[in-house]
């Protein structure tokens, strides 16, 4: 992993994100978890907040033994339009 991304990765971790709207929904069928990025109003960008929601929805799939796949999706118009470099 280089410095830069290293560095990203840290400050997405620091952030609080106390108050904020859901900008991950989860969506279960059967043994099937279906993650959505809901943020259409910015193309679902994948920002510091909500990369923070999706890690902690996806670390607590991933230790519920009743799901046994995830997909990743992104709500209308399009799954993302990238990272938020601001």
């Amino acid at each position: 992993m280089s410095t830069s991304s290293s560095l990203y990765w840290s400050m997405v971790e620091s952030g609080e994100d106390s108050g904020a709207p859901a900008r991950v929904r989860v969506e279960r069928r059967g043994d099937r978890a279906v993650v959505i990025l809901d943020e259409p109003e910015r193309l679902n960008v994948l920002s510091a907040p909500l990369v923070r929601q999706l890690r902690r929805e996806l670390a607590a799939l991933d230790t519920d033994p009743e799901i046994r796949s995830v997909v990743l999706t992104g709500a209308d118009p399009g799954f993302s339009a990238g990272g938020d470099l601001r």
